[in-house]
């Protein structure tokens, strides 16, 4: 691995705006599984219990009046994060949650075709072998989406959906998703990013992109758990079928008349995560408080540092390739046969280091390179060079048995 030169940040520690750090050395470097909690959502969500506490959009009082109206904001504060509209955002249980809404909402049916990545999260890739036909655009050297090879997919074979992560789950590696887009639209195809991975990490404005379709999860940008979005653009929802039917989509309801509502609510029926969004919005603040910006200077400095150090582990190298643009996220693999879980298990056990080990639900892409499985180091802005340094030192202590 070649050499690089560091240029040291003086950075804010953000470690403590988490309770997870509080009174212990704990690293954590699963982020990309899932992301901890800062104090502010977590009181948010705490907040919504004790003082508003009730169902939204059902009743006059004032506790359900109070929970519709941080319900709505929470939608309203992540439209503005989106650069979107409010009308464009739909609540879901996740990111999987979002592309199986949508895969139902286009009514895909066996002679239907999606064009996907080796780089798809399983979340965006059996929602469509389940329904359809999927055709796989090939990796350029650098790890990202061939867009030449794409062009030519979908001018042989038109697509109904191109469907691919903005940022690998993996690899780490960003995608050129507007390009993407543009070459979709092109071709006669809409489009959908997978954000779980980039959202608080890099500015994520569907606008710009251009996409028709995006899916997050909010417990990877510092939200609780159960609670997602997908973006549709608004000329498209009157097309799309309801994903399921209950309490809260309907205007009217006689025996044989029945009137849906339109935007979300349509594709939001029964009684919503309403805790949930609530924290979503609140950690939609504390990425805008910190500052896109910071946030971002902190994940390229954790990347350069960390490239600077692991080269100087024996019998362990990094995966894939690093693309141009790239996240804080490296899988890992041992130069010997030992079994990563294991090595996994030591780092936890001995030294306090959580990180993931596995596939990272991307069987395809790990075995079609011939790897089983890695140990991902995944950062994010309550990481330091301190937690770096203390792995490389873990790292160290245990590069024999990884020979």
């Amino acid at each position: 691995m070649q050499a690089l030169d560091v240029k040291y940040m003086v950075l804010p520690d953000a470690r403590s705006d988490f309770p997870f750090f509080r009174d212990n050395q704990r690293i954590y470097l699963d982020s990309s599984s899932t992301s901890l909690k800062p104090a502010s959502v977590i009181s948010a969500i705490t907040d919504f219990y004790l003082h508003a506490g009730s169902n939204v959009g059902r009743s006059n009082h004032q506790y359900a009046q109070l929970s519709t109206q941080l319900f709505e904001s929470s939608r309203n504060k992540l439209a503005c994060f989106l650069g979107c509209s409010a009308d464009e955002v739909i609540f879901t249980a996740n990111c999987t949650d979002s592309i199986n809404l949508l895969a139902h909402a286009l009514a895909l049916g066996k002679g239907d075709h999606v064009v996907v990545s080796p780089l798809e999260h399983h979340s965006n890739l059996l929602p469509w072998l389940s329904r359809c036909r999927v055709t796989v655009a090939r990796l350029d050297q650098n790890g990202c989406i061939d867009l030449d090879h794409l062009d030519s997919l979908l001018a042989a074979d038109p697509a109904r959906l191109v469907a691919v992560c903005h940022a690998s789950n993996v690899t780490g590696n960003v995608q050129p998703v507007r390009q993407i887009c543009q070459i979709a639209r092109a071709r006669g195809a809409l489009s959908l990013l997978d954000a779980a991975q980039t959202v608080g990490h890099i500015p994520v404005n569907v606008g710009q992109i251009d996409c028709d379709f995006l899916a997050l999860s909010g417990h990877k940008m510092f939200g609780p758990s159960g609670i997602g979005a997908l973006y549709m653009r608004r000329d498209l929802q009157a097309s799309m079928h309801s994903y399921r039917y209950g309490g809260g989509m309907v205007n009217k309801v006689e025996q044989g008349d029945v009137s849906y509502q339109s935007g979300p609510g349509r594709f939001e029926a029964g009684t919503p995560n309403i805790e949930g969004a609530i924290g979503l919005g609140a950690a939609v603040d504390y990425i805008n408080g910190l500052g896109g910006q910071w946030v971002q200077d902190h994940d390229e400095d954790l990347e350069r540092y960390f490239l600077s150090q692991i080269q100087s582990v024996r019998n362990i190298e990094i995966a894939f390739p690093v693309g141009p643009q790239h996240l804080p996220i490296f899988p890992l693999v041992a130069v010997g046969k030992v079994d990563i879980g294991f090595v996994s298990r030591i780092l936890s056990d001995r030294y306090d280091i959580a990180l993931s080990s596995g596939y990272q639900c991307n069987q395809p892409l790990y075995r079609n390179s011939g790897i089983n499985g890695a140990l991902r180091v995944s950062m994010h802005l309550y990481n330091s060079r301190e937690d770096i340094d203390t792995l490389v030192m873990a790292l160290t202590d245990l590069q024999d048995l990884l020979a």
